[in-house]
């Protein structure tokens, strides 16, 4: 097997750990969220969970495409990046 290909089977079977991981983390999350209750932080000796409301403000491209199509066209650029893919 050459090198390439090793890292290669190493990097799918680390990803896989991770969205086991990722799995088993949002279960765990879920069922501090459950504990929690209607408390927005909770805590008790060394460890302490906060579940708070975060409100932000976005601009809604899409809404601003159909209302100012010319404007929308004027003001955006193409980008490009590298995607990385393992198959």
């Amino acid at each position: 097997m050459s090198r390439f290909e090793s890292l290669c089977n190493e990097y799918r079977e680390n990803k896989r750990l991770i969205e086991e991981l990722t799995a088993m983390n949002d279960s765990l999350k879920s069922d501090i969220i459950a504990l929690m209750g209607e408390n927005d932080t909770m805590s008790s000796g060394a460890s302490k969970a906060t579940n708070k409301l975060v409100c932000s403000v976005r601009f809604d491209t899409a809404a601003f495409k159909k209302v100012h199509p010319d404007l929308y066209g004027e003001y955006s650029r193409e980008t490009s990046y590298k995607r990385f893919t393992v198959v």
